[in-house]
């Protein structure tokens, strides 16, 4: 991959994977309008892309789209994560569903913009993944996955003291199932009424009870209790 003075000069290697020609044309065109430097390959189908990813090029990311026909996106994001395990990947989605979103983290996804963001949404993700972060936007639902049809309602406030999560106070409960929602800290601050300075010590101190190291994990660990409880 690119060192990081390499990627301030706009030395970066892009994969696109995606079914539709138009739709790599335009993520091509608008990555070279960011960095007129880039070097864009666009792929259209998986075996394509396990084959781009496993030869000698060096990726600097992965844009890949979850609505390639007949595949299953989360294993294949899995096989594309074992081909190229440093290559991040932002996965492409019309989906809003939190638990669809976290279930691409936990399958290998640095990240996950939605189809009906604006354009900025995707130079933000972009710049958070490349940064290191694990990027999820706002503003996803608390919505089944695709597939799944018994739809209900799901909360993170969890009374289980024999849980994982029952380490947590009521207050940090709360907090957590914000998290899990994707808010920031001052929508969380503004929903729960509180300041953001008392949020952010919150969830420094859930991070710590919990043994994760950031957000994305915490949200995980939440999800994967919320399967194991339902299931």
């Amino acid at each position: 991959a690119a060192s990081a003075s390499q990627r301030k000069c706009g030395l970066m290697n892009i994969l696109i994977v995606d079914a539709h020609w138009a739709t790599r044309a335009g993520l091509a065109s608008h990555l070279l309008d960011i960095n007129p430097r880039s070097k864009i390959t666009e792929i259209e189908n998986l075996d394509m892309a396990l084959q781009a990813l496993a030869s000698k090029t060096s990726f600097d990311l992965c844009l890949f789209d979850f609505s390639i026909p007949e595949i299953e996106p989360l294993g294949e994001l899995k096989r594309l994560r074992q081909t190229a395990p440093t290559v991040p990947i932002i996965v492409m989605t019309a989906t809003d569903s939190r638990r669809w979103a976290l279930r691409a983290i936990e399958s290998g996804a640095a990240g996950l913009f939605l189809k009906s963001s604006p354009r900025a949404a995707l130079d933000i993700a972009i710049e958070r993944v490349l940064s290191g972060e694990i990027w999820l936007p706002a503003g996803l639902a608390d919505t089944p996955e695709p597939g799944i049809l018994q739809e209900t309602q799901t909360s993170y406030i969890y009374e289980d003291d024999s849980s994982p999560l029952g380490v947590l106070t009521s207050r940090q409960r709360q907090v957590l199932e914000l998290v899990a929602t994707g808010k920031r800290n001052a929508d969380i601050a503004k929903a729960l009424e509180i300041s953001p300075r008392t949020v952010q010590i919150h969830v420094s101190t859930i991070l710590k009870l919990l043994k994760v190291n950031n957000r994305t994990e915490a949200a995980l660990l939440a999800h994967k209790f919320e399967q194991a409880k339902a299931g």
